[in-house]
């Protein structure tokens, strides 16, 4: 459907100067700037319960995160207290930052023992770029983004993670698996 502009309407010279609608634009930037620079006092006097500003206090006060917010990476621990992961290297070759290192381990043959899981697990979040190709390339549902953004270091050496930093029960990203599931299960490859 098309829109119709009539451009033949002439405004008056007052019009023109645009001058009211920049006083008004002024007026309502002035009023936002002091009732957010003043805002805050009556809630902290108890006088109002909810505050009238939206700003986050952020050490004190958290922003709700989405759950399809991609934060840190973390590995996902099953109930028998093992990473679900199989050490099959998907993750590390989807990687285009290639922080993820993975030495696998394999089994001694015996019955009742996983086949490979991940001896050593490693993700260098200094070079990591929250992509998420990780958590899309895991067929066993053992890597995925947390909700975690709170990970900054003064030294990048401390920022390599090993599988005991990584390791995250499963219990605690219940809301990350079931939004995947129906993110990436709806797709037919």
């Amino acid at each position: 459907m098309a829109y119709f502009v009539d451009r033949t309407v002439k405004m008056t010279w007052w019009e023109r100067s645009y001058l009211p609608e920049i006083i008004r634009g002024m007026l309502i930037t002035s009023r936002h700037f002091f009732v957010n620079l003043f805002g805050f006092v009556p809630f902290f006097l108890g006088q109002k319960k909810e505050r009238e500003i939206f700003t986050v206090y952020y050490p004190e006060e958290m922003a709700p995160i989405p759950i399809a917010y991609r934060g840190r990476p973390v590995l996902a621990i099953n109930e028998d207290n093992l990473p679900n992961c199989v050490a099959c290297g998907l993750c590390e070759a989807a990687c285009p930052a290639y922080c993820i290192d993975i030495v696998p381990g394999e089994n001694t043959g015996k019955q009742n023992q996983v086949e490979r899981w991940p001896k050593e697990f490693t993700i260098d979040y200094a070079v990591c770029i929250f992509c998420g190709n990780c958590e899309e390339a895991c067929p066993e549902e053992a890597i995925f983004m947390s909700d975690d953004y709170e990970i900054p270091m003064l030294d990048r050496k401390k920022m390599k993670f090993n599988l005991e930093q990584l390791s995250v029960p499963i219990e605690k990203l219940k809301d990350r698996v079931e939004f995947t599931r129906k993110m990436y299960g709806k797709w037919n490859y």
